[in-house]
């Protein structure tokens, strides 16, 4: 009987769980009984086990794991649980409920108590321990006859309300399988990509629009899965800040970005984009060294290029990265500027030496005389605060035509130029006054 219980918490294991749930399945067809599963994964818990050590984390393990040991085993019958339920540690932060439910409802109720005991605090050492739970949930026969199918399900909800902000639960639905099978799946495959020769940069330059001289190409990330085929940038980048390979991935791209542009006159800078959490790593003053310092390039010739949504996140730690990056003579530029909150404020607190105007304005001049207005006003302000301002998304002859009475510095779009790999930047950097042909 001790095999069958949780060496930790005390509550059962995954064999005597796995065994108790087909048991119950076998009795559905004379029980008619609607078993739901729970599966519960907490939130921060590996935040709590980092800083305050393993011993916390096991106090708060257990802790949870009583309070639905008491719930919904011992006191079942408070809560509405119909007949006999179980709890179990599926292992680490992972647990799981079973209960038989009258109605989708109930299971409803369930989740909802199970969210409000997770987030009761545990005493510790002093201290009062709090973390939330995901939970994602799947009934029988609904959502499967047989324990393997219904885990899974549960398992995919369970993923859907991780990926929705977490704090809450997710119902499994059908639909759920494609996307996040797949989403699993390029997740998986993610790893170990630069390993494999997968990810490559394209770049896409960057005008001067008074001299048609290229001043910059912006580095763009390509992924050509041997499984998926060419998977979108905003569909595998999304997933790399996700899991976290994002960090892994984005020191590649500087390296192989500086390595590039090194090839490339003194006068052409290479702009590379910075994810939030690449933004606020403890580890990019280094990253970013050792990327200049393996290719030699000057550091004067490197931009980093963050969105608003970044700065709304921590603005004081922002500010501070920003700062570090400046202090190394690289370059810092706004991206999507007019898309955010408080824009006109970022532009006296955060040391920027470039704003891109978000394509959004770009699009709107073919039909809305409002958006040049924006654009000029936009332009005038950063050149009254030293800055240089490059308007991206140029894809029609009308746009640019417009852009040319706005003093704007630089300009970028299909139009212009599409991504191209490095030799192919090369090859139009070759000549000695590259210009766009929609200007010549």
């Amino acid at each position: 009987a001790f095999a069958r219980r949780d060496d930790l918490t005390g509550v059962a294991n995954r064999t005597a769980f796995r065994e108790w749930f087909e048991r119950r399945l076998h009795r559905l067809e004379s029980t008619g009984e609607l078993p739901s599963i729970h599966w519960i994964d907490l939130d921060r818990f590996k935040e709590i086990n980092d800083s305050l050590g393993h011993l916390a984390g096991n106090v708060l393990l257990t802790e949870v794991a009583q309070r639905l040991q008491t719930a919904f085993v011992t006191d079942g019958g408070t809560i509405g649980v119909a007949g006999d339920a179980i709890v179990a540690r599926l292992g680490g932060d992972e647990f799981a409920v079973v209960c038989a439910i009258g109605a989708r409802d109930d299971a409803r109720t369930i989740a909802d108590h199970i969210l409000d005991l997770v987030a009761q605090p545990v005493a510790y050492a002093g201290r009062r321990l709090t973390v939330g739970a995901s939970l994602g949930v799947a009934i029988a026969p609904i959502d499967g006859g047989d324990a393997d199918t219904l885990l899974k399900h549960a398992d995919l909800a369970l993923y859907r309300a991780k990926e929705s902000g977490r704090g809450a639960f997710c119902f499994y639905e059908p639909v759920m399988d494609e996307k996040i099978e797949r989403t699993r799946a390029l997740t998986s495959d993610l790893h170990g990509a630069i390993a494999r020769g997968e990810l490559w940069l394209a770049f896409q330059p960057i005008f001067d629009l008074a001299t048609h001289r290229i001043l910059s190409c912006e580095t763009l990330l390509r992924w050509d899965s041997p499984c998926h085929g060419s998977v979108s940038p905003a569909e595998f980048i999304p997933i790399a800040e996700q899991s976290g390979l994002i960090v892994e991935i984005g020191a590649w791209v500087l390296r192989e970005a500086c390595r590039h542009a090194l090839d490339w006159p003194d006068t052409v800078r290479v702009a590379v984009n910075l994810s939030p959490i690449q933004l606020l790593s403890p580890g990019l003053a280094k990253v970013l060294k050792d990327a200049l310092d393996a290719s030699g390039l000057a550091p004067g010739r490197l931009d980093l290029e963050v969105t608003e949504s970044v700065l709304l996140d921590d603005i004081d730690a922002s500010l501070a990265a920003l700062s570090a990056i400046n202090r190394m003579a690289v370059g810092t530029t706004l991206d999507d500027f007019g898309t955010g909150y408080s824009s006109l404020g970022y532009l006296t607190k955060f040391p920027f030496q470039t704003l891109k105007i978000d394509r959004s304005f770009i699009t709107a001049l073919d039909d809305n005389p409002a958006s040049m207005a924006i654009i000029q006003t936009v332009v005038d302000l950063a050149a009254t605060l030293g800055m240089q301002t490059v308007a991206e998304g140029i894809e029609t002859p009308t746009q640019l035509a417009q852009l040319r009475r706005t003093r704007c510095t630089a300009v970028q779009g299909f139009l212009l130029a599409r991504p191209m790999s490095a030799s192919q930047v090369a090859n139009l950097l070759a000549d000695e006054t590259p210009r766009m042909r929609a200007l010549s």
